[in-house]
Order: structure tokens, then C-alpha cells, then sequence
């Protein structure tokens, strides 16, 4: 008599479960993945605005203005001009995820707004970050 061995295998139809299992998985947590990261980006960028803010408020109390009145822009180097001394951004993985621009005035009190644009392709956000000399902070929708 001639024994019959089964084989341990999996079938087609458990298989095609699994797969079903782990693209179920793989839906829920990559967008959740994704937001971490921009939740993250964002955090930096306020912490960022809030270093420079200090940065600026340092200035002032030295130089009794906000340097001259213009838009200065920092994407990984410095500032230059009268806010030079401004570039001692921290920076999360040596890599800088928003363009930073201070925009000063000096009507009707000298002032200020800082910006952080998003810079496509580097971080996915679609929201400009700010803080001005007032301490107001936007947009509303940014978490802070």
C-alpha cells in the first residue's frame, strides 16, 4: 500500500489573504507617517521662528532698530547684510525645510515679520508659518 505524504504549503487563497492584510495595513499607516512628518517640519519651523525672534529682539536692544528696512531672506547660509549675525538657525538633520525671510519696518515703530515658506519638494506643507515683532503668531490653522 502506497502511502500518500501531504505537503505543508500554503495555498493560493491564504496567500492572496495576506496580501490583502498587509496592503490594509499599508493604507492606514503611510498617510499617518506622512502627517508625523509634516507635524514635525512645522514644529522646527516655529522653533526656528522663535530663535530668530529672539535673535531680532537681541538686535534691537543693542541698535535701538530692526536693521534696515528690507526682506532678508535665509535658505541655508546666512542672511547677510545688517542681519548676518542672525544665522545661527537650528537645524533638524542638517537640512533647512523652509526658506526663512524677515521682513523689517520702521513706520509707524520699528517692527517686524518672519516668515517660514515651505520649500516644494524638500517638505511636503502648503503653509506659510509667521511670527512678527507683536508676538502674533499664524495662520490659525498651524498648530500654535
Amino acid at each position: 500500500m502506497k502511502l500518500l505524504h501531504k505537503q505543508d504549503a500554503f495555498s493560493l487563497v491564504e496567500l492572496m489573504i495576506v496580501v490583502a492584510v498587509l496592503a490594509i495595513l499599508a493604507a492606514i499607516a503611510i498617510p499617518s507617517y506622512l502627517g508625523i512628518q509634516k507635524r514635525a517640519a512645522r514644529s522646527e519651523a516655529k522653533s526656528n521662528l522663535q530663535a530668530l525672534s529672539l535673535a531680532l529682539e537681541s538686535y534691537m536692544a543693542e541698535n535701538n532698530d530692526y536693521g534696515a528696512v528690507s526682506t532678508y531672506t535665509y535658505f541655508g547660509g546666512s542672511f547677510g547684510g545688517d542681519l548676518s549675525e542672525l544665522s545661527n538657525i537650528t537645524q533638524l538633520g542638517n537640512n533647512i525645510l523652509y526658506e526663512y525671510q524677515i521682513k523689517t519696518f520702521a513706520s509707524p515703530s520699528p517692527s517686524y515679520t518672519i516668515l517660514a515658506v515651505p520649500q516644494r519638494g524638500v517638505v511636503e506643507d502648503d503653509i506659510t508659518i509667521w511670527l512678527d515683532s507683536n508676538g502674533d503668531k499664524g495662520p490659525p490653522g498651524a498648530g500654535w
